[in-house]
């Protein structure tokens, strides 16, 4: 408990005030010995012990009725946030957290999670007497005085961003704060809403947090300002992929929503170089993905644009944006040792009228020829990489880029992204090694955007090898062994597949299985290159390097010039072309639970407050409590100073 008025708590010595009374009363009488009188002290002698039990229950009661009194003028505040045992506090650190998902609306109110934090915050500092403010706000991470708690609301480093936040290193920073400033009896406020990316709850780095948090100086106290209510009602919309296919422009999106009960169809915007056009999708479920494809009639070089969708609880998530270069030629490097293999994964990588599309041929053993830069899809055929072949290729797929491996001809026992070929297996005579379940959601193997499935079971194999070590199946044989898996690399991802496109082998060079498998990988692969103009909001790509001006290109909204690298938009940075968007960990809308922040703070005093959204003070005044104490202990002592009736005598 602390108080708004601590130096009327001097008052409190008027409390002595009925205990000097009764001292000096008592001084006043004298006892004197008469023995008329020892028979009267005699009879009563028994119910002195309750007469004096009595007055003494009087004189406490009024020493605390004026105590009582002196604690209400005094406006003493309490509060889950604030707690007891309080005190003048000298410094508050502010942590604030304005990453994307605190723009989602507080529960019953129009206002931002973030604005109601500030508002919540401003009005505890106001009641504290103003201590000095330090703000630790999670977009630049730095510490800054702030003059007055009046002027949270105005500063751009307390305004709305489209980062992320990282909560172990704003304490971090705080700490270091405490230990290089010693600025006295400090408490650390961590305003957030305690999304779960956001305190990365497996982050190593906690215990050294926990540590530096319980060596800092026994005056420091830790709160946590939660704001942790789920969102409701709300839908994002995010921009995976933007690429040039001709005269066309193909966009992969990705529609989530809080709600997943029931269809719900979703209006959206979609500008283009400033021309802006409009439809409608469906969602059924949690996530919906799917591909737009706009027209670029003759327009030739860069151009950027966004997608929207109509507003809803939080206004941060409801645009994506976008920006593409000259339409490259998708670059297929095809690495064989030969065979009939060679003549159907070209064909795949690069069908008759795809003129967009080259395939290029390189023998096994001269890989190195291969251009991992301009490569779209490696297609790779032979015995495993090593070497400094398999350290480029590893580079090349970290990097964005995709892969199909394919199994050698002869017995091959290099490692390869951990995975390794098994031992070769023929089928029976007069059977085949078929396919009747595959993962038709994801990989290449997934279903069109209309539900099309692709015919896998028409795949027919009598040889096959084994795909030994850590990987995603996305397909097995009938025997349950694997047919196709994906070993994710950084960026990029790399498909074994345990059987060649050869009738000596199976039957997979035919088109139904294979082009689309190639096809979708060089699908993927393109987005590498789209990824050039792409940077996510608060990383070093995007943020302005030397000899760079800013200048904001898209119409969707203006950012003021302190708040512009903090804000996602289409942004022309010296000759640089950028779509800057949200990470895409703030459209995970997880929590973390007081139990879970228990167990990341384990061991470290702290305290919890919950914000309700009203933006109310995070400590609440108690003087209405005393006043109703100090009326109880007087009503109290008014019935005890009450003399009983007498007894009539017959």
């Amino acid at each position: 408990m602390s108080f708004l008025q601590q130096s009327l708590l001097w008052g409190l010595l008027a409390a002595s005030i009925p205990i000097i009374i009764h001292l000096l009363n008592r001084r006043r009488h004298r006892t004197v010995q008469w023995a008329a009188m020892e028979f009267l002290l005699k009879a009563t002698r028994e119910s002195r012990g309750k007469k004096k039990l009595k007055y003494l229950i009087i004189l406490a009661c009024r020493t605390l009725a004026i105590a009582a009194l002196i604690f209400a003028i005094a406006r003493p505040l309490v509060g889950g946030f604030l707690g007891w045992g309080g005190g003048k506090v000298d410094t508050v650190i502010l942590i604030l957290d304005r990453s994307s998902s605190m723009e989602q609306q507080s529960p019953g109110s129009r206002e931002s999670k973030r604005a109601s934090a500030i508002a919540s915050v401003r009005k505890s500092l106001t009641e504290l007497n103003s201590p000095r403010l330090v703000l630790i706000d999670s977009a630049s991470g730095k510490a800054q005085d702030v003059p007055s708690p009046d002027a949270l609301e105005e500063l751009s480093s307390t305004s709305a961003t489209d980062t992320k936040a990282s909560i172990p290193a704003l304490i971090s920073t705080a700490i270091d704060y405490v230990l290089e400033r010693s600025p006295g009896r400090t408490e650390i406020w961590v305003a957030s809403d305690l999304q779960l990316s956001d305190w990365a709850p497996e982050e190593g780095r906690w215990e050294a947090i926990r540590t530096g948090l319980n060596d800092l100086p026994q005056n420091t106290t830790l709160r946590v300002l939660s704001l942790a209510s789920s969102p409701t009602d709300n839908y994002s919309i995010r921009v995976l992929s933007s690429r040039r296919s001709e005269d066309e422009l193909v966009l992969d999106l990705e529609i989530t929503r809080t709600d997943s009960e029931g269809p719900a169809a979703v209006p959206i915007t979609y500008s283009l170089n400033g021309t802006r056009s409009a439809d409608k999708v469906t969602i059924n479920g949690q996530t919906y993905q799917f591909q737009k494809r706009l027209p670029l009639g003759t327009r030739e070089g860069t151009g950027h644009g966004f997608v929207s969708i109509p507003a809803d609880t939080n206004l941060r998530d409801n645009v994506s944006y976008f920006a593409y270069g000259e339409d490259a030629p998708s670059k297929t490097f095809l690495v064989t040792e030969g065979g009939e293999s060679p003549d159907w994964l070209e064909l795949a990588a690069a069908p008759p009228g795809f003129d967009r599309s080259v395939a290029t041929r390189v023998a096994a053993n001269s890989a190195h020829q291969i251009d991992w830069a301009s490569a779209t899809l490696v297609i790779w055929q032979a015995p495993l990489p090593e070497g400094t072949i398999a350290e480029e290729f590893t580079r090349y797929l970290e990097s964005g880029g995709a892969a199909i491996m394919f199994p050698p001809r002869g017995e091959s026992t290099t490692n390869f992204l951990g995975l390794t070929w098994g031992e070769q297996t023929v089928a029976p005579k007069g059977q085949y090694f078929i396919i009747p379940e595959w993962d038709q959601t994801d990989g290449p193997l997934r279903n069109g955007l209309e539900g099309t499935q692709i015919p896998v079971p028409k795949l027919k194999a009598i040889k096959r090898r084994e795909i030994v070590g850590d990987a995603t199946t996305l397909a097995s044989w009938d025997d349950e062994k694997t047919f196709l898996a994906r070993k994710v690399i950084g960026d990029g991802s790399a498909i074994f597949a345990a059987t060649l496109p050869d009738y000596t082998w199976s039957n997979l060079g035919d088109a139904d299985v294979l082009l689309p498998v190639v096809q979708r990988m060089i699908e993927l692969g393109d987005k590498r290159f789209g990824s050039a103009f792409a940077a996510i909001t608060g990383s070093q790509k995007s943020l302005v390097a030397d000899g760079e001006t800013r200048t904001r290109l898209d119409t969707h909204s203006k950012s003021t010039s302190s708040n512009a690298p903090y804000e996602a938009g289409v942004w022309k940075l010296g000759d640089r072309l950028l779509a800057v968007n949200r990470p895409k960990s703030e459209d995970q809308w997880q929590i973390l639970t007081n139990a879970k922040l228990d167990t990341v703070l384990e061991g470290v005093p702290y305290k919890l407050f919950e914000d309700t959204g009203e933006s109310e003070s995070l400590a609440r005044e108690i003087w209405r409590a005393f006043l109703i104490a100090m009326l109880v202990f007087l009503i109290t002592e008014a019935i005890l100073c009450l003399q009983p009736k007498l007894k009539k005598t017959q």
